[in-house]
């Protein structure tokens, strides 16, 4: 192993490029596809709902069918699994294309992309706490959303020229990330935390229960994020006329701002541990859906996508950050975390759907205020338990 390696963050230039090439991938494949269906295939809204739901539902299956396997390879081997097993999936539905195979390749997708972040994540806490670990959780984070900002644009601009060219794109993207991922060994050899079942969940448990309420603002948001990544450009498509590279456009300016909050939130650690910060940022965002309700205007929804988008970067910070902090089996709190997210993004996906098409994109909204101004006061019931 190089010197380079010995240094507790020198990871973080393998996991940064990582994240992001394999969020950019995820982002341009996944509204892509979703054009495709509508698109090409002239699905329902619900069926839209219930085709965006199914990723997310695969992944989740695949984070606790795949999780034995996954911890007793070393995350960069498995992460070389998923984007080889995503390349080999979504050639062949290009290759035999159909409204059913793309149900099928996008389950399929989803459920071995479960070979990829939990182990990414449980790398990327290990042997670090306290400022460390907030850096470490910022750079991931900003790489990841990072992808997230230029990906819907991109799957906008690409499905213009041809429906099934953000799936191409996606494919060559994936197959750079691996060939990235097994350049690494060079500059990067294997290091302590990066060993086979390195996390045996053995030590003395110094973590937080401020992870409960964190984790419940995470799930909430992530419904938010349901409806918005999977029925909105569908009500945008069918009711505000826009073209996809527009519905891209504003999905755009939601992951920049998100992308921003995860860098502010890298620099400035005084959040941490701030109990009241919690159910503050779950009625945040219940304030934002109540203005997203009345909204009809392209740079309206795209303000209000951004204000959204700045506090899922908080709740995602803070979910993942107390997650991990002091905790000795940071394997399974990371799959805890995405567990929840993905729980959240099929509840808001397949719920969104079905709402839209029964009523109107208001009444989603609406509900979602709801929804999120419960949540932010069954926070605020936890917080006075743990206390």
């Amino acid at each position: 192993m190089n010197d380079t390696a010995r240094s507790p963050l020198a990871k973080m230039a393998i996991i940064g490029p990582a994240a992001f090439l394999t969020s950019l991938g995820i982002g341009t494949v996944g509204l892509g596809l979703l054009f495709v269906v509508k698109g090409v295939y002239g699905a329902s809204p619900s069926q839209v709902g219930w085709f965006g739901a199914i990723w997310a539902m695969s992944y989740f299956t695949g984070c606790i069918a795949l999780r034995t396997l996954a911890r007793r390879l070393r995350p960069r081997t498995a992460m070389s699994v998923m984007l080889v097993a995503s390349i080999v999936t979504l050639g062949a539905f290009l290759a035999w294309p159909g409204l059913p195979q793309a149900f099928g390749a996008f389950a399929l997708y989803g459920f071995t992309t479960a070979f990829f972040w939990p182990p990414l994540m449980g790398w990327l806490s290990r042997n670090l706490e306290g400022d460390s670990l907030s850096k470490a959780t910022s750079i991931f984070s900003v790489s990841w959303s990072a992808g997230g900002v230029i990906s819907p644009y991109l799957a906008g601009l690409l499905s213009e020229r041809n429906k099934f060219l953000p799936i191409w794109v996606a494919i060559a993207i994936f197959g750079f990330n691996a060939l990235f991922i097994t350049a690494s060994r060079l500059w990067l050899g294997y290091e302590p935390g990066e060993a086979r079942a390195a996390d045996t969940g053995n030590g003395k448990d110094r973590s937080t229960p401020l992870r409960f309420p964190a984790w419940l603002g995470a799930f909430l948001i992530y419904v938010v994020m349901g409806v918005i990544f999977n029925v909105f450009p569908v009500f945008a498509r069918d009711e505000l006329s826009m073209a996809e590279s527009g519905v891209g456009l504003l999905l755009t300016m939601r992951s920049a701002a998100t992308a921003i909050g995860f860098f502010v939130l890298g620099r400035w650690n005084s959040w941490q541990f701030k109990r009241l910060a919690l159910p503050l940022l779950s009625a945040s965002a219940a304030l934002v859906l109540l203005i997203l309700s009345f909204q009809t205007a392209s740079l309206g929804f795209g303000l209000a996508f951004a204000a959204v988008g700045l506090v899922q970067a908080m709740v995602y910070n803070n979910s993942l950050f107390y997650a991990t902090s002091g905790a000795p089996d940071r394997d399974k709190r990371s799959s805890v975390h995405e567990a929840l997210l993905t729980a959240g993004q099929v509840f808001g996906s397949i719920g969104g759907g079905i709402l839209y098409q029964a009523f109107s994109m208001p009444t989603v909204f609406g509900l979602l205020c709801a929804l999120l101004a419960l949540g932010s006061l069954g926070q605020v019931l936890m917080i006075r338990k743990l206390r």
